[in-house]
């Protein structure tokens, strides 16, 4: 065999697994029932703080006395954004809030900043 007749092979052989692969796809409906039930899981997951690639605002960190005391001072605020103690060696944290965006997240830290003048934004 030939250079030229070999690269026509390996020509003719990769142009027929292209071409196989395009044939090999299903075309199978989906239905309207189970697009709904995956949206409204994904909203669920959206409020429920499942996401990790949010936004939060840290109020303290530090010993886990004075974090205790911190979270219940913010959740006698009332405000709308939920408080959770975490622990990072050698720290505790209290975190605020899931916001998708930047800008969200500044809006409730200058709110949030009138209690807590050294809480800052962080993308966990």
């Amino acid at each position: 065999m030939t250079i030229k007749q070999l690269k026509n092979s390996l020509s003719i052989i990769a142009l027929l697994l292209i071409v196989s692969q395009g044939f090999a796809q299903e075309n199978r409906p989906v239905k309207k029932q189970k697009v709904d039930e995956l949206v409204s899981t994904k909203i669920a997951m959206d409020k429920a703080g499942d996401f990790k690639d949010r936004f939060t605002i840290q109020l303290f960190y530090g010993e886990r006395n004075k974090a205790i005391a911190t979270k219940q001072k913010y959740d006698r605020l009332n405000m709308p954004w939920k408080s959770e103690l975490k622990w990072e060696s050698p720290y505790h944290k209290i975190w605020v809030g899931t916001f998708r965006s930047r800008l969200e997240a500044d809006r409730a830290l200058l709110k949030i900043k009138e209690e807590y003048k050294d809480a800052f934004i962080l993308k966990p």
